[in-house]
């Protein structure tokens, strides 16, 4: 979905190692243009192009006008005019400055929601591009093996739960560590599992972008699993 709130936080383009986090930034936009929606996918390629050449990153701001737009992304004035307005509909730029006499409209990156709309595509990179944008470390050897991190061994907790953490961290540990550990378990009823979530941003993204995954992990472990619902504590 274009424009949805997000919990992700902004990363500071100026000082020590702002070189590498506009890379990332940049990388992740050119993701999701590569294999997002067709709407989101050219918006985001939009943006990339009118951010690497003419975004002001002291600012965090740019400021073109629409002919220039035009020649930029190699369409008409009436096309710049409606994809600007569709980057703002997304609420991935607003305006800062409004345009006045002489000077054209002065706009700023919605940075969270941008990266909240490319979150999905991160994994797609690599799993080290996922931990550095999601704030979760992984340590590597010289070996260049990613350790497990111990599962929490809860003795409340029923072990189906631990098996599946078990299999999910097998299977992908970065996304495990930055989101399934989140969760914890809460109760099951026919064929219900219900896990807890720490806030209601973990508790949505998972089940839009990971039930798909969840679901069918329990279900290697347990087959009376029908569904699962996530709560917030």
């Amino acid at each position: 979905m274009i424009g949805r709130s997000s919990s992700v936080s902004a990363p500071r383009f100026v000082g020590p190692g702002a070189a590498s986090i506009k890379y990332d930034f940049i990388t992740a936009l050119l993701t999701l243009a590569a294999q997002g929606a067709p709407l989101q996918s050219r918006l985001a390629l939009r943006l990339s192009l009118l951010i690497t050449a003419r975004f002001n990153w002291q600012t965090h701001s740019f400021a073109v006008g629409q002919r220039e737009l035009a020649k930029l992304w190699g369409v008409t004035e009436r096309t710049a005019k409606r994809e600007l307005a569709a980057l703002r509909k997304a609420n991935w730029i607003e305006v800062l400055v409004p345009a006045a006499r002489n000077r054209v409209t002065r706009h700023t990156v919605n940075v969270e929601n941008v990266l909240s709309d490319t979150m999905p595509f991160w994994n797609q990179v690599g799993p080290d591009f996922f931990a550095r944008m999601s704030g979760t470390a992984i340590e590597t050897d010289v070996s260049n093996v990613v350790p497990l991190r111990p599962i929490d061994r809860n003795p409340d907790q029923p072990s189906v739960w631990t098996e599946v953490c078990l299999r999910l961290q097998q299977r992908d540990a970065a996304t495990f560590d930055a989101w399934f550990r989140k969760l914890s378990w809460s109760d099951a009823q026919n064929g219900t599992v219900y896990l807890t979530a720490p806030s209601s941003f973990v508790a949505e993204y998972i089940s839009q972008h990971f039930f798909n995954v969840l679901l069918p992990s329990f279900k290697e472990v347990d087959q009376d699993v029908k569904d699962i619902r996530i709560t917030v504590n």
